[in-house]
C-alpha cells in the first residue's frame, strides 16, 4: 500500500476543517471518526472499519510516534482517545495523515466511486469546501 495521495490528504484536512467549524467545542477528529464509522459500517461492518483504522494507524505511525501506543486489541476507542489528547496542531496533522491513509485503504477495498458516494452522504457540503481550480 502506497502513501495516501495528495487529494486524499486534502480531503481529510477539509473534513477536519468542516467538523471544526461546525462544532468548535468538540474535537474535529472525533467527529470525523464518528461519521466515518457510522457511514462506512454498513459496507464493511463495524469491525471492518475499526480494523481499517487500526491498520491506518500502523501505516502512519512512522510520522507520529504516539500512534505506536495503539494495538490491534485496543482498536478504535484507544485510537480516538489518543487523537483527542494530542496537542491541537499535532492532532490535526496526524488526524489528516490517519484519515488520508484510511481513505487510501477503503478506496482500495470498495473503490473510489463508492467511497466518494459514502463521503458525500456523510458530508453533503464537501464539494463546496473543495478548493476551486483557477484557469
Amino acid at each position: 500500500m502506497n502513501q495516501p495521495s495528495t487529494a486524499q490528504l486534502e480531503l481529510a484536512r477539509r473534513l477536519l476543517a468542516l467538523e471544526g467549524a461546525a462544532e468548535p467545542a468538540s474535537p474535529a477528529a472525533g467527529l470525523v471518526f464518528d461519521k466515518l464509522q457510522a457511514h462506512m459500517s454498513p459496507l464493511v461492518g463495524t469491525a471492518g472499519v475499526q480494523l481499517l483504522f487500526v491498520r491506518s494507524a500502523k501505516l502512519t505511525r512512522g510520522e507520529f510516534t504516539w500512534l505506536d501506543e495503539i494495538s490491534i486489541l485496543e482498536g478504535s476507542p484507544k485510537l480516538r482517545e489518543q487523537l483527542e489528547t494530542q496537542d491541537p496542531a499535532i492532532s490535526t496533522e496526524s488526524a489528516a495523515a490517519l484519515f488520508g491513509t484510511f481513505f487510501a485503504l477503503i478506496t482500495t477495498f470498495i473503490g473510489e466511486r463508492l467511497t466518494t458516494q459514502v463521503l458525500r452522504r456523510a458530508w453533503p457540503t464537501i464539494e463546496e469546501s473543495a478548493p476551486k481550480e483557477t484557469k
